[in-house]
C-alpha cells in the first residue's frame, strides 16, 4: 500500500499537467481567434489574398475568405474552452488545417519568393512566407502536445454539441461581411466633366494603380514617396495620380512643392475640381484621402492602404 504522502507528487503532477495543457488550448484558441479577427480587416483584403496566390475567381475567392475566417473563429473559440469535440476533431482540424496552410506557404516561398504578405494574420500583422512556415511549425508542435496529453473533462454533451456550435459560427461571417459584387468606378465621368481637366492616360481600360490625392495631404506625400521609388525603381508600373487642387492662383506652387516632396515627378497626373475629387472618393467608399485602387479597367480589384503599397505584389499582379 502507497502511503498518502508518497501519492502526493504525482497528484501535483497531474493537476500542473491538466493546468499547462489548459493553458496552453487557450493560448492556441486565442491565437486562432486572433488570426480570424485580422483576417477581417477588411475582408476584401484577405478576398484578395486568396484570388491572387490560389489564382480562383472573385466570387469563389469571396467564399473560401468566409469559410476560412469561421472555421478558425470556430476551432479558435473551441480551443479557448478546452472543448476537444467528438474523438478530438477540434484539434485534428487544427493540425489538418495549419498543414494545409504550410503546403501552400512553402508554394508561395518558391512562386512569389519572402517579400510578400502571405495574409495569415490579414493586413494588420503582415508576415512573410517564411516567418509564417516557422510560426506554423510551432503550432503544429504545441497542438500535437495537446493530441497526446489533454484530457479534458468536457463531457459526451458538450462533444456532440461542438458540431452545430462550429457549424453556426463558420456561418456567421457570412451573415456579418455579406457578398457583394465588385466595385465599379465611374471613371468616364472624369473625361466628360468640363469643371476638371481630363485625364492623360486612358483609365478605362487596361491595369492601373489610380491613386486619388490632395496637394495638402500628410499622409498622401507619405503614399507619393513610396510610389515614386517604385516607380523609379521600374518604370513600367501604371500608377497614376487624381490630384484635387483646383484652379486657384497658389495651385502651381503647391504641386510644386508636392513634387519636389516627393520625387514623383515621372506619375502621370490631372487635376480635378473639387467637387470631382469628392464625388469620386465617395465612390470608391472611402472617407478620406490617400485612396489607391488596383484597378481592371473600370473594377476596383483592390484597395490599399500606404503600409500595403508592395512593389512585388504589384508586379505580380500586372504580370497575371
Amino acid at each position: 500500500m502507497i502511503p498518502p504522502e508518497a501519492a502526493t507528487p504525482s497528484i501535483k503532477q497531474n493537476k500542473g499537467l491538466r493546468i499547462a495543457m489548459i493553458l496552453l488550448s487557450a493560448a492556441i484558441g486565442c491565437l486562432f481567434l486572433f488570426s480570424a479577427y485580422a483576417k477581417t480587416e477588411p475582408v476584401a483584403y484577405f478576398e484578395y489574398t486568396i484570388s491572387n496566390q490560389i489564382h480562383l475567381s472573385q466570387q469563389l475567392a469571396a467564399l473560401l475568405a468566409r469559410f476560412f475566417i469561421g472555421l478558425e473563429a470556430a476551432l479558435g473559440l473551441l480551443l479557448l474552452l478546452s472543448i476537444l469535440g467528438w474523438r478530438r476533431w477540434v484539434l485534428y482540424s487544427c493540425l489538418y488545417l495549419l498543414l494545409l496552410f504550410t503546403l501552400h506557404l512553402f508554394y508561395l516561398l518558391l512562386t512569389q519568393g519572402n517579400d510578400v504578405n502571405c495574409g495569415c494574420m490579414g493586413n494588420i500583422v503582415p508576415m512573410s512566407p517564411a516567418m509564417s512556415i516557422l510560426k506554423n511549425a510551432g503550432l503544429i508542435v504545441a497542438v500535437s502536445v495537446l493530441l497526446k496529453w489533454h484530457r479534458p473533462q468536457d463531457g459526451v454533451v458538450l462533444n456532440i454539441a461542438s458540431f452545430p456550435v462550429a457549424a453556426i459560427i463558420i456561418a456567421v461571417p457570412f451573415f456579418i461581411y455579406p457578398m457583394q459584387r465588385q466595385l465599379q468606378m465611374p471613371l468616364s465621368k472624369l473625361y466628360t466633366t468640363t469643371k476638371s481637366e481630363h485625364p492623360v492616360t486612358e483609365l478605362r481600360h487596361g491595369k492601373h494603380i489610380l491613386c486619388f490625392m490632395s496637394l495638402s495631404c500628410p499622409h498622401c506625400r507619405d503614399a507619393a514617396k513610396a510610389i515614386a521609388a517604385m516607380k523609379k525603381d521600374n518604370p513600367a508600373l501604371p500608377f497614376y495620380f487624381a490630384l484635387s487642387g483646383g484652379t486657384d492662383s497658389t495651385r502651381a506652387e503647391r504641386f510644386a512643392e508636392f513634387l519636389a516632396a516627393t520625387k514623383a515627378q515621372d506619375i502621370p497626373y490631372h487635376f480635378l475640381a473639387p467637387e470631382d475629387f469628392v464625388d469620386m472618393v465617395h465612390a470608391s467608399g472611402s472617407g478620406g484621402v490617400p485612396v489607391i485602387l488596383w484597378m481592371q479597367d473600370t473594377t476596383v480589384v483592390r484597395k490599399i492602404d500606404v503600409p500595403a503599397l508592395n512593389q512585388k505584389e504589384i508586379e505580380h499582379w500586372i504580370a497575371r
